[in-house]
């Protein structure tokens, strides 16, 4: 039994003949005719009898109907949620992003967000981060905000916004005046970051590491007013983004310095699973992530 079956049945219970059910089938009455003989064949029971030109169920029909109406009812329901889902009326999505400093700017991102899509509800999923490709591809996922371009067929990269490492460094520090620091500069020095593994470190992974260069001494601390703190104390130095820093350069004990002669920089890209109809509020998030963090409220580039 198909569903055309359940829909020809329904039709022709409600409208009493086949000619009739045409207008809501858009099939001929011969197409009609076969598929209820086809039916009848298939189940061994007539589903109508003839009474003054009018179709009336059998028993038999009679429990089909009732199967046929549940089905379709819940057929209808689910072609409803699928368009609510792509249109982005409701639906959920799971973000994660590399950056733990980004953490600060999505809550009142997501409140903004939801009060044009209050239906769609954001998980933060931060154990997801160290390796978001696979967790997209794997559906426990659905968006990952990362630096530098992932070149994989079946995800969606699109660019976000660009910005700029600097080293913190203690108001009368060596470095504090200079025009830029390398990477050897960094020998003597004890670094504070967020969290290891080194390779994970933008610094590291695109400073440090290629040139060979291993810091006196490595402290993690997650909490961005610990970590500057400790370098207000002389503790170590730390290379953070300088929209991060930006609001503690009030205090004249912080002073910031480019890291290389070029700067290090970082493009920032969402990533999604590439797919032909992604749902619209997906859509609609990653304009936001530009509008609101990368400052540029324009159609984002996707590849």
């Amino acid at each position: 039994m198909e569903v055309r079956h359940l829909r020809l049945i329904k039709a022709v219970a409600e409208k009493g003949s086949l000619t009739k059910a045409m207008e809501t089938l858009y099939l001929s009455q011969s197409a009609l005719s076969h598929q209820l003989k086809e039916l009848e064949t298939q189940l061994g029971a007539q589903l109508f009898h003839r009474v003054n030109k009018k179709l009336v169920l059998t028993g038999a029909g009679k429990i089909v109907l009732q199967s046929a109406e549940r089905v379709l009812k819940e057929i209808d329901k689910a072609e409803k949620a699928v368009k609510k889902y792509i249109g982005g009326d409701e639906g959920s999505m799971r973000v994660a992003t590399e950056c733990y400093t980004c953490y600060h700017w999505l809550p009142s991102l997501m409140v903004d967000f939801n009060r044009e899509f209050p239906n769609v509800e954001i998980e933060i999923s931060p154990e997801t981060a160290n390796d978001p490709v696979n967790n997209i591809l794997n559906g426990k996922l659905d968006l990952a905000i990362a630096s530098g371009y992932v070149d994989n067929p079946n995800i969606r990269t699109t660019e976000l916004f660009t910005d700029e490492l600097l080293a913190v460094v203690p108001a009368d520090h060596p470095w504090a005046g200079r025009k830029y620091v390398k990477a050897q500069d960094f020998e003597s020095e004890s670094m504070i970051i967020h969290s290891f593994p080194l390779d994970s470190v933008t610094v590291f992974r695109r400073v440090l590491i290629p040139e060979n260069v291993k810091p006196k001494k490595v402290t993690a601390i997650q909490i961005t007013e610990a970590a500057l703190e400790m370098v207000k104390a002389g503790m170590g130095v730390k290379v953070i983004a300088k929209w991060i820093v930006e609001p503690y350069l009030h205090d004249k004990r912080l002073a910031v310095v480019p890291v290389t002669k070029k700067g290090l920089f970082r493009t920032w890209y969402a990533l999604t699973l590439k797919q032909s109809e992604p749902p619209q509020y997906i859509e609609n998030f990653i304009d936001h992530l530009k509008c609101n963090i990368g400052g540029v409220c324009k159609p984002a580039l996707s590849y």
